[in-house]
């Protein structure tokens, strides 16, 4: 009964959270910004791909100067746009009296000086149609109309200038796979796995235990700190695991101890490239299901791709070796996966960042026991995870660092024998 309903969820999750970011990012001079001023903006051209990183995100620069102002006509429930002298635009003002010529295809007849409503083409074009796109307002935007329906229109529409703190932490959103780069942080980590018929599946999750097991529950509090810069990242972690199986007897107790390291490889503008190497060293007692009992070695790379500002893709391949395991059970292990996350809401204090992940295991030799203690080789079996989810940001940055909340629950398909369902809830504090 859970896993079609954890299936229902996954589906409903991709169809209403990851049409958000389908969506154009929403900057702050379409939320109604009370003036725009044409000389707020760059001699240079617009990016052929768009603002990519937080660098490119800063407030534009708005340099001293007196500013005039025109009007559209008919009164309009949006803001009147804001014009300044310059070389590169026509003067509007006294210059031109009522009924004269002011070089336009047609003659002014305003009441006073030059005035666009009343059909001055070359003042008209004074207006920019980047920065004011009603001013066609036979054609409506039907895009914008969608936009204020999102969930994310009213925090949008209730932050600063600037964007929003969902797009400092979206890249960072994953719940289940690591990142390129990983912020310094401490975390807690709340793990429930139901339903895990071949727990000693090339000694991968425990070790032999010492009666032949049929199915675990399990729930791991995992410690988590990651220190150092983007460019090289130092990570350790230790789990408190409580065990409830079929067959062996329950118990609770320390399981096995992780160090590792993480380096940027490729540190481009939108994507960047790490490798990652851990090893897991045997601390948790394996004759009570707590560890594996052996020392094992992971490593791999991780990717990162930035599609829009509030969209990134994520990538990673890691390979797992056992050292000294049990003959003829301890085997390798292949992980590939892949997720995306998006902006659904954000503020300046406030983000919903939903995420869709994906992971396969392959068990690429080795052994596990069945219920009746024969040992049976794994052959290449293969597990597929998936993880809907999403990570709530609570900010701003203070003292006390940047609290994160996420959540993801994990339905595993083509593999019976891997666990049914896991939940995952991750407590994160940046530093």
């Amino acid at each position: 009964m859970i896993k079609p309903v954890l299936i229902a969820l996954l589906l409903s999750h991709a169809v209403l959270a990851f049409p958000l970011s389908a969506q154009d990012p929403v900057v702050w001079n379409n939320l109604g910004a009370p003036l725009l001023r044409h000389d707020s903006l760059s001699d240079a051209p617009l990016h052929a791909e768009g603002l990519i990183e937080a660098p490119l995100f800063e407030p534009l620069p708005v340099p001293r100067g007196e500013i005039e102002s025109i009007s559209i006509g008919s009164p309009s429930i949006y803001p009147e746009p804001i014009v300044g002298e310059s070389a590169d635009w026509l003067a509007i003002g006294g210059d031109n009296p009522v009924g004269s010529s002011c070089g336009c295809q047609s003659t002014c007849n305003c009441e006073s000086g030059c005035d666009v409503g009343c059909g001055c083409n070359q003042c008209r074009e004074l207006v920019s149609s980047q920065w004011t796109p009603w001013q066609d307002l036979s054609f409506p935007n039907i895009h914008e109309a969608l936009e204020r329906l999102s969930p994310g229109a009213h925090f949008r529409q209730n932050r600063s200038r600037d964007r929003g703190i969902g797009y400092e932490r979206v890249m960072f959103a994953p719940n289940v796979l690591d990142t390129a780069i990983v912020p310094a942080h401490v975390g807690i980590r709340y793990q429930v796995d139901h339903g895990l018929r071949t727990p000693d599946r090339a000694e991968y999750y425990w070790g032999d235990p010492p009666d032949n097991e049929s199915g675990v529950n399990s729930q791991d509090l995992i410690f988590r700190l990651a220190a150092g810069t983007e460019r090289l990242m130092a990570l350790t972690q230790y789990t408190m695991r409580s065990v409830d199986p079929e067959v062996n007897g329950n118990t609770t107790g320390f399981g096995d101890i992780v160090l590792g390291a993480q380096a940027l490889l490729v540190d481009g503008k939108r994507t960047k490239v790490a490798t990652i190497f851990r090893t897991y060293l045997a601390s948790g007692p394996a004759d009570r299901g707590l560890g594996t009992g052996h020392t094992s070695l992971e490593f791999g790379l991780l990717g990162r791709r930035c599609l829009r500002p509030e969209t990134y893709v994520f990538g990673e391949v890691k390979y797992w070796t056992p050292i000294k395991g049990t003959a003829g059970v301890a085997g390798d292990v292949l992980t590939t996966g892949w997720g995306v996350s998006t902006i659904a809401a954000e503020s300046d204090v406030f983000a919903f960042l939903p995420t869709f992940e994906v992971r396969t295991l392959s068990f690429l030799y080795g052994g596990y026991h069945d219920s009746a203690g024969t040992l049976r080789s794994v052959d290449g079996e293969t597990a597929i995870e998936f993880y809907p989810g999403a990570r709530f940001v609570l900010g701003p940055e203070n003292d006390m660092g940047l609290w994160e909340f996420g959540f993801a629950t994990g339905i595993t398909a083509a593999d019976d024998d891997w666990f049914d369902t896991r939940m995952v809830f991750d407590l994160r504090l940046s530093l």
